[in-house]
């Protein structure tokens, strides 16, 4: 797994953002621009490349120095956050994803899962963020943030998440759950019936128009926060 500092400033409160499969910093550096100019005052730290579920040396020292740290997570991203070594975490929100990434009723079918790996490709993806975007508007705006990461390096990391998912559960008892689910009604990529079954009990904030990708309704991150409230 990387990690990057985005902000690091000695604040009090660390937000831990685990981005989605395939991602880079580009979708996190948008969001950390758009809060600071609303006021955002957390540190941030991020979280993406599941190749490994290994954090570098010394995060949990420096993640485990803050007296509050909340967790957003998006996409695989979410089953990844509970897969990791962490220290308490205070409040937790998924977005468009679940703990079970391929499953047939909490996550994405199977078939469709091993398609998707089987067929990525430059072509591939290209269909792919649109079907993940779901609009012309919204997957301009995503284009203007899209990963600067090949095809390649993508389905090498899908392939390495595929033998995390399937692998016995090494992270022992998990400290901390999550608090809170937002659900894309229109997310193509893990389908908002089986969000819905996946998170049976915890608080759910379902926007019916929202596709897989969902920061065009969120523009920053202070308005995902917003659904704990």
């Amino acid at each position: 797994m990387k990690t990057v500092w985005l902000r690091k400033e000695g604040a009090e409160e660390l937000l831990l953002f685990f981005n989605g499969w395939g991602m880079d910093r580009r979708i996190a550096d948008y969001l950390l621009a758009e809060s600071l100019s609303d006021g955002f005052a957390s540190d941030l730290l991020l979280c993406y490349d599941y190749s490994s579920l290994e954090p570098g040396p010394g995060f949990i020292d420096e993640v485990s120095r803050y007296g509050r740290i909340t967790l957003v997570a998006w996409s695989f991203g979410v089953w990844v956050a509970q897969h990791i070594e962490l220290p308490p975490i205070s409040y937790a929100i998924a977005i468009n994803g679940t703990l079970h990434p391929v499953s047939a009723e909490k996550g994405i079918n199977h078939e469709v899962f091993q398609a998707t790996l089987a067929a990525w490709s430059e072509k591939s993806r290209s269909s792919f963020n649109r079907r993940m975007c779901g609009t012309g508007e919204i997957l301009a705006l995503f284009s203007s943030m899209s990963p600067d990461r090949s095809a390649a390096d993508q389905r090498a990391e899908l392939v390495q998440l595929q033998e995390h998912f399937l692998a016995p559960n090494s992270a022992g008892s998990i400290a901390w759950r999550y608090d809170h689910a937002i659900i894309g009604g229109r997310d193509l990529v893990f389908p908002a019936q089986q969000q819905y079954q996946a998170w049976k009990g915890v608080p759910q904030t379902v926007i019916a128009d929202m596709p897989h990708f969902p920061f065009f309704h969120f523009s920053n991150l202070q308005e995902v926060l917003e659904c704990l409230r």
